[in-house]
């Protein structure tokens, strides 16, 4: 069941989940309409030509339904008393209604208390795919848009596009870019402000992760990749954060397909662009590291006998890397110790990938 921070929000949902099946099954456009918050209705133009393409196909009443949703979770703001909870369900592939032999899934959002603003209370966002269309290769639903969607075509819609095999929100810029005029803005200036100051915004992007699709006049994509994390600077032994550029790379629909520029200080170990520090006049091979792991597990003792990791330096980090030739790194997987952090496996591993475990 769902997650929700009370069982006042699991019964608010559930509540409203009956009223939205029982409006769904009744035909009655208006009916299910006046579930739906203020904001959501405002807020999407296509609101109503969606409900009625959805009403005009839907054949009720529903042979079966799931009425417990899915997965889904919550969110709760509280400030001077105040309160604003929204709650989401539905989605799973057991989350359905049928209806004249067609099975429709169901994502649906509601905001059930705001505080701040009454216009937001009823459903923010509610979702019916026909089970031809979820699972289409295409398919996407609407993450972050309110409004009422109904989805029955397995064609790729105009506002998603398709990069590294997911979808993602898109928006169409009327402009021509090329991989070269974003390596040689990157080198001007690698902060993302001023590098979107130059180039302009991205056609999509995954904000909570620092990565930025900029679409290409040849038909693929190149990816902005920031440093979104605290680093650890061994030298000024402090802690910064950057909004910088580490890395720019080429994509299609379905893979991450070249590198095209990394700062001086990042490499790319197994598929991820991390921070290099080099350690030089060391000389390393997989033995060593094989001969260490068979005598002890303790990650402090493998730093005092041959160094600091020349990848992901920050000794809290869960996976750093020692450089034993070009392309080659030992992977240490760290975690906590009853006494300490410990070493819980060792690989060998490439720019991409984990090759083999060391014994």
């Amino acid at each position: 069941m769902i997650n929700y921070i009370s069982d006042r929000d699991g019964k608010d949902y559930q509540a409203m989940w009956e009223k939205m099946l029982k409006a769904v099954d009744s035909g009655d456009g208006n009916e299910l309409v006046s579930l739906f918050s203020k904001t959501a209705i405002k807020d999407n133009p296509d609101f109503r030509t969606q409900l009625d393409a959805f009403f005009q196909v839907y054949k009720g009443p529903m042979e079966i339904s799931d009425t417990k949703p899915q997965s889904g979770g919550s969110s709760e703001k509280i400030e001077y008393g105040k309160r604003e909870t929204e709650l989401s369900g539905g989605s799973g592939e057991n989350t359905f209604l049928i209806a004249d032999g067609i099975r429709y899934h169901i994502y649906m959002k509601i905001c059930s208390h705001d505080d701040f603003d009454k216009d937001n209370e009823g459903i923010l966002r509610l979702e019916i795919v026909t089970d031809e269309a979820r699972n289409s290769k295409y398919f996407a639903w609407h993450y972050s848009q309110l409004g009422f969607y109904y989805q029955d075509s397995t064609e790729k819609r105009d506002d998603i596009m398709w990069i590294e095999g997911r979808s993602w929100d898109y928006k169409h810029i009327d402009r021509t870019l090329t991989a070269d005029k974003l390596v040689e803005a990157v080198e001007m200036n690698d902060d993302f402000d001023a590098f979107t100051a130059r180039i302009g915004e991205p056609n999509c992007s995954w904000e909570i992760y620092g990565t930025y699709y900029y679409e290409l006049e040849n038909g693929l994509f190149a990816v902005c990749q920031l440093s979104m994390d605290t680093r650890y600077d061994p030298d000024q032994k402090s802690y910064f954060k950057r909004n910088s550029i580490i890395a720019i790379y080429l994509a299609d629909e379905e893979d991450n397909l070249q590198t095209i520029w990394m700062a001086d200080d990042i490499i790319k170990v197994c598929g991820t662009y991390s921070y290099y520090t080099p350690v030089t006049n060391r000389e390393l091979t997989e033995k060593m590291f094989v001969d260490f792991i068979g005598q002890s597990d303790d990650f402090s003792l493998l730093v005092k006998e041959i160094g600091p990791p020349d990848v992901n330096r920050d000794l809290s980090a869960k996976d750093c890397f020692y450089q034993i030739s070009e392309n080659r790194f030992v992977s240490c997987d760290v975690r906590d110790g009853k006494d300490g952090k410990v070493i819980a496996d060792m690989y060998v591993v490439d720019s991409e990938s984990r090759l083999y475990k060391l014994h």
